[in-house]
């Protein structure tokens, strides 16, 4: 397909392309950072490893993040991803994670660097939220890839991409700008449908594929909104932030404001009428796949393909890991993936 042959010619670029060299560190000019971000996302662009066998998501680039406090939580999920041939780039968020991650791999940020393990509440989490919005902004912006971000607490105990998923089922389907993920703290009632309006910015798909200039808004002013509020309130954590802007776009119906004049929720009616490049649409990720840190999630291992362990701050997370059989597969002392 032409779409699929294009995507390889940049990935061919990109291999070719020159990095800066190694023990140099992180770009630290905007311009050069920006270069890097486009390079290393159209090299690992497609989610898999083998391409060619999975043209359907050539335009889909798996996004997660670490630093290095939170690098064994990154090398679990790392080690849980490639067993199933998946493909990945990082967002960096300190210099040691950007060096171990090399640079094929390590997406440089244009904000504030964070070495801590932080919980919700710490302003220095808020700092990497406005990395993650500012890293998929950029991605979407140079490259006009779809971002397919994930939070590396997210644990992949399936590939959530295969033909049967909720998530890979949604993108495929090539009619959502947005896909969320619900946020629950524990099984949803049969029958349960999410209102829309509320859900996890630590997993989440974005796409420019139909309406590039719309969805680039949209998160333009996401990312100045949080900037913002760090600046002038001294925190400003990007989920509180994205949803607020989300809900004001569905009253405002102001395409001039946030991009979208209305959006349309998969299995509902638009909050307005417009024309289709004005209308975002949108779905949420089926939670019975796509869990968020129900304290019971062991009972369900038989439906389950990804858990997310929030509602948990740091290293509580690996308990709610342990209990889903979501944690052990990075060996710390010998720095390998654990074999199965």
């Amino acid at each position: 397909p032409p779409a699929a042959a294009a995507v390889a010619g940049e990935q061919a670029q990109a291999a070719e392309a020159k990095a800066p060299e190694d023990g140099a560190g992180p770009p630290t000019e905007r311009k050069a950072i920006e270069q890097e971000i486009a390079r290393v996302s159209r090299l690992r662009a497609g989610v898999y490893t083998d391409k060619a066998a999975h043209q359907d998501l050539s335009r889909v680039v798996l996004v997660t993040a670490a630093n290095s406090a939170y690098w064994p939580i990154f090398q679990n999920w790392r080690c849980l991803v490639e067993r199933y041939g998946l493909d990945y780039a990082v967002i960096a968020n300190d210099d040691k994670a950007y060096a171990d991650l090399g640079r094929d791999r390590a997406l440089p940020v244009l904000g504030t660097k964070v070495k801590e393990m932080v919980g919700w509440g710490n302003t220095k989490l808020d700092y990497v939220g406005w990395n993650k919005m500012m890293n998929v902004w950029l991605i979407m912006n140079l490259t006009g890839l779809d971002v397919m971000f994930t939070d590396c607490d997210n644990v992949f105990l399936q590939d959530p991409f295969r033909i049967g998923v909720s998530l890979g089922d949604l993108i495929r389907a090539k009619k959502y700008d947005y896909i969320y993920q619900p946020e629950l703290n524990k099984h949803p009632p049969k029958g349960y449908k999410s209102p829309g309006d509320g859900g996890n910015t630590g997993f989440f798909y974005a796409s420019p594929a139909r309406k590039a200039l719309q969805i680039q808004h949209l998160f333009d002013v996401v990312v100045k909104r949080v900037d913002a509020a760090i600046k002038e309130k001294g925190h400003g954590a990007d989920q509180n932030i994205f949803w607020q802007i989300f809900n004001e776009m569905r009253k405002a119906k102001d395409a001039s404001m946030f991009g979208f004049r209305c959006t349309r929720q998969c299995g509902k009616q638009p909050t307005c009428q417009s024309n289709d490049e004005e209308m975002l649409d949108y779905c949420d990720m089926d939670p019975l796949y796509h869990p968020t840190g129900w304290e019971d999630g062991d009972k369900y291992l038989d439906t389950i393909v990804t858990y997310h362990a929030n509602y948990a701050t740091n290293t509580d997370k690996i308990k709610k890991l342990e209990k889903v059989k979501g944690w052990g597969f990075w060996n710390d002392r010998t720095k390998e993936c654990k074999s199965r």
